[in-house]
């Protein structure tokens, strides 16, 4: 009889919220450089070459349990007959294999939902990208694995030469995931849970007070972003099962650098980006609201000592300003309620914050009854979370890793997802929505670019007027010496002539 392995209560939600519309499934789109030199038809043999390794490192050998009961209380089963064959896909494109090209073909993977039947995760290998590169477009399911340690799934190497090893599936980076299943996702037992839950009770109650407060407009901290603010906008609506998928890279140095001139980070860079494209978008469309869109930003909690140790991932509602046309005037917005978001989160323990999460969000649950939906206002317009990636160049047996793009899901009430991984100097923005409610989303993609350029253009100097600047200074600079020359000679003059009066 196969091992079984019971789920946690969260992995088991989203298997029970998943719908032919709403597939719960998270991806990641690879872009590598073939090697130079490499012999003719590289991807072929490197597909050829993946297809020898079976399938037997957890959790992509997990299965979900069948039948009356594995429904009611889902759990895995471990199994030594994945078909390979399923799960590993090879495609190519048609010429001329752009970023378009590749675009098209991971929006219709992106929007298949998965067997659950089988185990819950498929690679594709992609070859005929323009420019000697291909791509590997990966998708696992969110109750296997999250967005953070799908990353660790991938058996990449920092060196060219030692990035000849078994693709994921074959190795050995699924045991600290599968300790994690056993547990059942309570590794300190009963009894500490119960005690943290109580421990952590007077912080949820103060937290959840403020935000009533928030709600009310009678809380302290008028920075503070409300539950009850959101605007209804084009993004809050229900999603049918097509996806579109887009696509945008800009270097991580210059938004650090316009960060620290902005007198912000790298994270509030990014919301405003995001702020900028998506008030750009909603005008061209006549659907810009008078009020601020609000994001849900997915947050690290670093408790202190005196509440809770460790890290927690918790969200934050932020006001994006997109009611405001000034650049300065909205990244200022963004700054302000972002640190108030996290400074309201971190008064509360690591399980009070995930608890006043859940239960914050839970208005989002009627945008998935059908009638409700249009009844109930929106908690927040959309997600924008910033993921940290690698910070060294990866290699995949030869191939060095260009780029990394990260590929989200969208649900009933929030039609767009805007996720953003670091890797190797770069920050990647990767762009999910409903291809019926989200229209051209390709566009938003790039107007995030252009809101990036705006940004450098209002907060860093730019290098010609740098250079004047710098010119003028020196002018001055030797106007002034060339002034306190002339004093100095005159001072002399006057006195060479004083005593020659004396003299006389």
């Amino acid at each position: 009889m196969p091992e079984r392995i019971r789920l946690s209560a969260l992995d088991a939600a989203f298997l029970l919220a998943e719908t032919r519309n709403t597939p719960l499934h998270v991806a990641g789109l690879q872009i590598f450089r073939i090697p130079a030199g490499a012999p003719t038809h590289f991807v072929s043999k490197l597909f050829g070459k993946l297809r020898s390794f079976p399938v037997s490192a957890p959790p992509l050998n997990y299965r979900l349990r069948g039948g009356l009961a594995g429904k009611i209380m889902p759990s895995w089963e471990v199994i030594d007959d994945a078909d390979l064959e399923y799960h590993l896909r090879h495609s190519a494109l048609p010429y001329p294999g752009g970023e378009r090209e590749l675009g098209v073909l991971v929006s219709r993977l992106h929007s298949n939902p998965m067997d659950l039947s089988r185990p819950l995760w498929e690679f594709h290998l992609i070859e005929g990208l323009s420019g000697n590169r291909f791509a590997i477009y990966c998708k696992l399911h969110h109750a296997l694995v999250d967005g953070i340690n799908s990353m660790k799934l991938l058996n990449l190497s920092t060196d060219a030469a030692g990035s000849f090893v078994p693709p994921f599936w074959a190795a050995e980076s699924g045991q600290e995931l599968e300790r994690r299943s056993r547990s059942g996702g309570v590794p300190d037992g009963l009894p500490a849970m119960i005690r943290k839950e109580i421990e952590a009770l007077p912080s949820l109650l103060r937290g959840l007070s403020t935000t009533v407060q928030a709600a009310l407009g009678v809380a302290e901290d008028r920075d503070l972003a409300s539950i009850a603010e959101a605007p209804r906008t084009l993004f809050n609506v229900r999603v049918g099962e097509q996806r579109r998928v887009a696509t945008h890279s800009a270097s991580l140095a210059h938004i650090k650098a316009i960060g620290r001139a902005a007198g912000g980070t790298i994270n509030d860079v990014v919301l405003a980006a995001c702020s900028g494209a998506l008030r750009r978008y909603l005008e061209e469309r006549g659907a810009l609201p008078g009020e601020s869109l609000i994001a849900a930003v997915p947050m690290a909690l670093h408790h202190g000592d005196g509440t809770a140790s460790g890290n927690a991932v918790t969200s934050l509602n932020t006001r994006l300003g997109t009611n405001i046309a000034g650049v300065r005037e909205r990244f200022e917005v963004i700054r302000r309620t972002s640190e108030a978001g996290k400074s309201h989160l971190k008064r509360m323990t690591e399980t009070a914050a995930l608890h006043y999460t859940m239960i914050v969000s839970a208005p989002v649950l009627l945008a998935w009854l059908p009638g409700l939906s249009a009844l109930a206002r929106p908690v927040t317009n959309l997600i924008v979370s910033n993921v940290p990636g690698p910070r060294d160049t990866l290699y995949f047996h030869g191939a060095e890793m260009v780029a990394y793009y990260p590929v989200s899901q969208v649900g009933h009430g929030m039609a767009l997802n805007i996720t953003v991984l670091s890797y190797a100097g770069q920050l990647s923005f990767g762009l999910v929505a409903c291809r019926d409610s989200v229209p051209s989303v390709q566009r938003l993609a790039l107007y995030i670019g252009e809101a990036l350029d705006e940004l450098a253009a209002t907060f860093l100097p730019r290098p010609g007027k740098a250079s004047a600047a710098k010119s003028r200074a020196r002018k001055k600079q030797a106007l002034r010496r060339k002034g306190s020359g002339t004093q100095k000679t005159r001072a002399r003059t006057g006195r060479q002539t004083s005593r020659v009066a004396r003299h006389k």
